[in-house]
Order: structure tokens, then sequence, then C-alpha cells
């Protein structure tokens, strides 16, 4: 998917191209935590409250819950970096059948429904059923690699969305690990996965002035799954981009297996629609080939995309994503597919559903019915051996 020249944008943009502001010194450290909403029981109609500064949900009494496993104390193993192999598949390794979901239901604005129950959920691994053993509805610490695309040809624009993801960086808590890493050709690791958030913002200050005009996307997204693959418990990618790939080593087909293999959402922000409305013929082939791209490559990691039109839409996406990453639903199952069929990649599902296994209706506190959508990623690869 080649990305269309737009050299004209740093002609018209030539003075948004500023180095970024230091920000870590006014930046309080750490964050107020309010407390978990109300829980409910099976077969109830699930109250929505309002999701002003809600947290996620807790755990409910006498329930088994198996949160992520990841130690806050323990940072996450260091990798040499690899290099890509274009004819390597990413699968889903692990010396049990036990497959780890994790489900996030959002309403309509885009906000988290925390108030469910293992009850509620109904998975299913190519049309059966399946039995969740494992349930964890708790908030845990976060580990984020901030991808950013360090191009010429669109850093105007890419510079503003960066400058916004000081918001992202600001919100994460002490717990949290973040990790910065720009890519034009290759990715570069900027700061490798830290607690401290001033380093983090350090480390995008050195992006001032790109050299290159190349943005080899799916080299960059396939090398940053790799790393985090052995990193359990909450985690996503968080790219910066335009959605446009020059020549990576990798085809879009082999990025879409490794998204679909892979148990790292991917939350794209694309500045896509800001180059549209600016560029002449900018809903163009390329415009929704690249659109459509990182849609399904966030659908299948079980991420989600992000379009924005307007700089000022940018804050609370970041806050979004932050929210949604922190209040997902971890689901756990033992497969009862067929164990011969080795490699083969399974179709996933999820519903909701009530105590009498009806669907799902969610109201808010008004009493209004509240249309709801689940993120999750659709699919696993069984492991081959």
């Amino acid at each position: 998917m080649q990305r269309p020249r737009a050299g004209w944008i740093i002609t018209v943009l030539v003075g948004v191209a500023l180095p970024i502001a230091w920000r870590g010194a006014a930046r309080a450290y750490g964050g107020q935590q309010s407390s978990p909403g109300p829980t409910q029981q099976p077969g109830e109609t699930v109250i929505v409250p309002n999701h002003k500064g809600q947290q996620g949900p807790g755990q409910q009494p006498g329930e088994s819950v198996t949160p992520p496993a990841q130690n806050p104390e323990t940072p996450p193993p260091q990798h040499k970096p690899q290099k890509i192999n274009p004819k390597q598949i990413y699968t889903l390794s692990t010396q049990t059948n036990l497959v780890n979901l994790n489900v996030l239901v959002e309403d309509s604005s885009g906000d988290p429904i925390t108030n469910l129950q293992r009850a509620n959920f109904r998975v299913y691994d190519d049309g059966v059923q399946q039995d969740i053993t494992n349930f964890g509805s708790i908030q845990a610490p976060l580990t984020v690699a901030l991808l950013v695309e360090f191009s010429n040809e669109y850093w105007p624009l890419l510079y503003q969305a960066l400058e916004e993801a000081y918001t992202f960086v600001g919100i994460m808590r002490p717990g949290d690990w973040v990790a910065a890493v720009s890519f034009d050709m290759r990715p570069h690791i900027l700061t490798d996965f830290t607690q401290n958030r001033q380093e983090v913002e350090g480390a995008l200050n050195e992006l001032q002035f790109p050299t290159f005009s190349e943005d080899n996307l799916y080299d960059a997204l396939a090398y940053l799954i790799n790393r985090m693959s052995s990193i359990k418990g909450r985690k996503a990618i968080v790219a910066i981009c335009s959605g446009f790939d020059t020549f990576s080593k990798l085809n879009y087909d082999q990025m879409l297996k490794i998204a679909k293999a892979s148990t790292t959402p991917i939350y794209p922000v694309s500045i896509l629609e800001w180059l549209a409305v600016r560029m002449p013929g900018g809903y163009n082939i390329d415009y929704w080939q690249a659109r459509n791209g990182l849609d399904y490559i966030a659908k299948y990691s079980g991420g989600e995309a992000y379009f924005p039109r307007f700089e000022g839409e940018l804050p609370s996406i970041y806050h979004q994503i932050a929210a949604q990453l922190r209040t997902e639903y971890s689901l756990g199952f033992n497969p009862t597919a067929d164990p011969p069929m080795k490699g083969k990649y399974h179709k996933l599902k999820v519903e909701l559903v009530d105590g009498q296994g009806n669907p799902l209706r969610i109201v808010n506190q008004k009493g209004k019915q509240v249309k709801y959508k689940l993120v999750y990623r659709e699919g696993y690869y069984g492991p081959k051996g």
C-alpha cells in the first residue's frame, strides 16, 4: 500500500514543525483513583452510571478472578532488536490450551461499560460455546508502546498529534510502563519501557526535524508486536501515524496475519483525515486503502483505529484509549475444538446475555436503553506443536 507524496504540506505548514516543548515538570506524577461502580446480578438489567471520572469494576465477593500476571515492581523483559523476517508469521505460543481474551464493552460515545459479571459473557470458538474458566474485571497496570511516525513528508500534522500525545503520557499511573519508539525506514527505540514519565517526555522531545520521507509502518508494528509478545497483562501499541507504508519488508497481507495472531491490541491515531480535508482530491483510492488497512489491523489485533479531523479531538481520544485499556474484561477458556488442527486460525465471537440467556439490555440511570459494542480480537492461531 504505497502512500502518495504530499510535499505540499511542508510548504503550507512549515511553521508548525517546531521542537516539542518540555512538559514533564508541569505534570503531577500520580492520579486519584475513584471507587468502582455498582455490581449487577445475573438476570438483571444493567444500569450504567455516569462515566465521568468513573474507574473500572472491582472484584465481587466469592468470585474467582484471575488478574493479568504482571508485577509492577519488575520491568518487562528486555530483548535485543531482531530483524523482520517476512516469511515468519507470529502465532499464539503456549504450553497449555488456555486462551486469554480481553474484551472491551463500550457505549456509543466510546465510554467503557464496567459493571458486568462472568455470567453476562458467552464466548464461541469456531461457533462452539466455551466454558469461561478465568474471569477478571479489575484494573491493572498497563504496558504501552508509543509508536511515532517520524517522516518529513507529513511531519507538521504528525507533530500536532504527537504534541497532544503528552496528554496520554500524563495520565499514565505510577505502576504503568511506557516506551517511546519512532520509525522511518526502520524502528528506533527512543526510550525502553520505563515508569518515569519525564523520561518518556524527554525522549519524545528528541523528535524535532525528520531526515527521511520513508514510513515503513508494517515493519515497525511487527517489530513491536514481536518484542512485546512475552509481556503479560494489559498491553497495547498506540501508533501515531499516517497509515501509509513506503516499502516495508512485510506486505499488508502479512501484517494482517501478524495482527490476527497478536495478543497486543493496536490503537492507531491517524492523521489521514487531516490530510484528506487539506489536500485537493484527498479522498482518493490511496486514502481509502490506508484507512481500511488501519481499521482491519486494529480490529484483528483487538484494538481500535481513530481518524480525528481536528486537533481538538485528540485529548479525548487519548483519554478514551487509556480508559478502555484499564477497564477491559479478561476472559480465559480451554478450547474444545479439534486438537489435531494445529496452527489453525480459530474464529472467536463474544456475546452479552442476561440470566435467561437473552441478549443483555443495558440502560442508563434515566432508564433509557444504551447501545453498546464489544471490542476484542476476533480470532487466534492454535499452537503449532
